[in-house]
């Protein structure tokens, strides 16, 4: 496995078509379809991605033998690094890439002497709130955000500090 940055027009549309799946799969436990079509859209699109890495993201990809089983997105916020995605494919959960995909984001907060790493979780969302509290995450804070078209994000805005 390998971890390397999005670049470039063809890795945008590849991590896209794999958005596409993990999102649909992934978050209708806790949101109806039609919330995870329009964030899809709106987060995850060709042209959301590509507006978001013109404003300061990073996209990696975990990829094995070419494929994408994992992708995440990141963005410097002062002092902090704002994990905005990480989504694994369901066939490739429980295989230590999260971990791995962590280490990478920690050793990034070192090189650019950033102390926190955080991000913002729904709080419905059980499975990933249980992983990041063993990755020794805190809850900091819960947030409402209005996305549009009449939708909400209740999260919870958690925390890893970094030593």
């Amino acid at each position: 496995m390998n971890i390397r940055e999005v670049i470039g027009d063809a890795d945008i549309r590849r991590m896209v078509k794999v958005a596409r799946e993990v999102w649909r799969e992934a978050n209708t436990s806790f949101c109806t379809p039609e919330q995870v079509e329009y964030m899809i859209e709106k987060f995850q699109s060709f042209e959301a991605v590509s507006g978001q890495l013109m404003h300061g993201y990073r996209y990696f990809l975990i990829e094995q033998d070419g494929e994408i089983l994992s992708y995440f997105g990141v963005q410097p916020q002062g002092e902090r690094l704002f994990l905005s995605k990480f989504y694994i494919l369901k066939q490739h959960r429980g295989k230590g890439l999260f971990s791995l995909g962590l280490n990478f984001m920690q050793e990034l907060c070192r090189e650019q002497n950033l102390d926190t790493i955080y991000l913002t979780v729904n709080r419905n969302n059980k499975h990933a709130i249980e992983v990041y509290l063993k990755k020794n995450f805190k809850i900091a804070a819960e947030e409402v955000a209005d996305i549009g078209c009449g939708f909400v994000m209740d999260d919870y805005i958690m925390e890893l500090t970094i030593e």
